[in-house]
């Protein structure tokens, strides 16, 4: 699959429209990059500047043309409204397996948004991009995280001892995955 040729996919579910990060949604994404609630176990240092939104935002749509990933916007479909993103990194193709990600804004929490936008991308994931494995690392001690991936059909492989640099510190993260067996028999 040549990334750079193919155009950015977006996916619709009942509510909500995941399409590509623009510029224009800095301000938005950097208000909810910049929440003490979704930050707490993030491994990046916070953020202070809208400039480092707008640099994150640049990173996070090279994914798809360099072929490493995607990271989609997540919008409400009836009003357009930036509630995060969720996607896909570090995709190694050869071997069917890629990282995901996601984030949300803490008000829009609880109310299955991310479950929805989630479930569409590992569709995309296990279908068009070919993964075999899905992967999710979370900051050990994130049980608001580890019960949504856990719920999501995730199972926590264990512990990756000091294996972030992150706020000064090595963090401890816990490895989760999903098979694509797993997500169809879930189905």
């Amino acid at each position: 699959m040549s990334e750079q040729n193919t155009p950015f996919p977006e996916l619709l579910t009942t509510r909500l429209r995941l399409c590509a990060i623009e510029p224009s949604h800095a301000e938005r994404l950097h208000a909810i990059w910049t929440d003490p609630l979704v930050i707490e176990y993030l491994v990046l240092d916070p953020f202070t500047e809208l400039r480092q939104s707008e640099e994150m935002i640049a990173i996070l749509q090279g994914l798809h043309a360099s072929g490493e990933g995607v990271r989609w916007a997540i919008t409400l479909r009836s009003d357009g409204t930036v509630l995060g993103t969720c996607g896909f990194h570090n995709w190694k193709k050869e071997h069917g397996r890629a990282e995901m990600g996601y984030e949300l804004d803490s008000v829009m929490w609880r109310r299955g948004f991310m479950s929805e936008a989630v479930s569409a991308a590992l569709e995309y994931g296990f279908g068009p991009m070919g993964l075999n494995r899905v992967e999710a690392l979370v900051t050990e001690g994130n049980q608001r995280s580890r019960g949504f991936l856990e719920k999501a059909g995730f199972t926590l492989e264990g512990t990756l001892r000091q294996y972030e640099w992150a706020r000064g510190q090595y963090q401890n993260q816990w490895m989760f995955s999903l098979l694509k067996e797993e997500r169809k028999e879930r189905a």
